[in-house]
């Protein structure tokens, strides 16, 4: 997500945020700043501030304190509530520039807040804040570009309007109910969309993921409330996910990805190198990625249709790191080869 402005970006926007006004005398300017002054002078020390955050530390909530009063906001993605996903979704897919779109995402920070806090810390932002303070405002959502991991699930049920029945459920966070089978036909949609740009392939990979709850559905007996997933039913729910606002789709999307990435960093092994590169959503739209082999890894660890049934319906994080074991195993013995031929 194009969320972290460069320094040449930030220097531009502290300059762009210098207020235009009319001009004045000399006398009513001079009388205005020794007002200011004055009551800069009255207020007690620590009274109105922007605490900025430490590089050093894990970041929990920016906390801006206005007048006594303390404003938690969100200091990484999976702080947001599922309507600030869908908002920072939907400008991601606005042509913006990353000092406009940091200034947006001031007030879409804004959302968490009660409704007073959050108009008083919006007035605060458009009407009372000088230069600095904006910028440090504006400064807080570079956490964002820093903190990248999203696989908090926000949008555990989404509705298709118009169709009776249609409350689809989601993974849980970080996928942690998905099967192998699941995650390899999200992955090759997702390749797919990144390619082509085309909806199409995004509404499949959100009917992968998405499902009907299951009518015996028992949370002590079941890991996963959604229907088993059956590759026939995925085009027919692709066309009623085809309604969804844009907006919810990428941000279901940029959910996938945060959790995608996280895969990738926990199975070095099986996953290929230049995988690891891109780590900005919207620079994989722009490259032509390769989705690894699934069939053929799948294959070479069943020995027939009846395990590889079995392989396929097993948990995501089971078979991934039983397929890593493996795969050490086989480089480990390959060494022990190679050493004993040079003896």
């Amino acid at each position: 997500m194009p969320l972290s402005p460069s320094s040449e970006a930030w220097e531009s926007f502290n300059q762009s945020l210098v207020p235009v006004v009319p001009e004045r005398s000399r006398r009513e300017r001079s009388r205005r700043e020794r007002s200011r002054r004055e009551r800069s002078r009255r207020q007690p020390k620590g009274n109105h501030h922007i605490i900025r955050p430490s590089h050093h530390q894990t970041i929990k909530m920016h906390q801006v304190h206005i007048n006594k009063t303390t404003y938690p906001l969100p200091s990484r993605w999976d702080e947001l509530t599922a309507d600030q996903v869908i908002k920072v979704a939907w400008l991601s897919s606005q042509r913006l520039d990353r000092i406009s779109l940091a200034k947006l995402l001031v007030i879409v920070l804004t959302r968490s807040l009660p409704w007073h806090k959050r108009l008083r810390l919006q007035w605060f932002y458009f009407f009372q804040a000088n230069t600095l303070e904006r910028g440090d405002l504006v400064f807080l959502t570079r956490s964002f570009a820093e903190f990248t991991q999203f696989t908090a699930q926000k949008l555990q049920k989404i509705y298709i309007q118009y169709v009776p029945k249609s409350a689809l459920y989601g993974p849980t966070s970080a996928m942690a109910n998905c099967t192998l089978w699941e995650y390899v036909k999200a992955e090759q949609y997702f390749t797919r969309y990144l390619k082509d740009r085309d909806e199409e392939w995004l509404n499949k990979l959100i009917a992968v993921l998405y499902r009907p709850r299951r009518r015996d559905y028992d949370p002590q007996v079941h890991e996963d409330p959604r229907v088993p997933l059956i590759d026939t039913t995925i085009p027919f729910r692709a066309r009623q996910i085809a309604r969804l606002p844009l907006p919810v789709r990428i941000a279901i999307l940029m959910w996938f990805d945060g959790c995608r990435s996280q895969i990738i960093r926990m199975f070095p092994l099986i996953f290929k190198k230049d995988e690891n590169k891109n780590t900005d959503l919207m620079q994989k739209l722009g490259a032509k990625e390769k989705s690894g082999n699934w069939l053929d890894l799948m294959t070479g660890l069943s020995a027939n249709m009846t395990q590889f049934t079995e392989i396929a319906n097993t948990n995501l994080t089971i078979a991934l790191t039983d397929i890593s074991f493996r795969i050490r195993q086989q480089k480990e013995a390959a060494k022990k080869s190679t050493t004993k031929k040079r003896r």
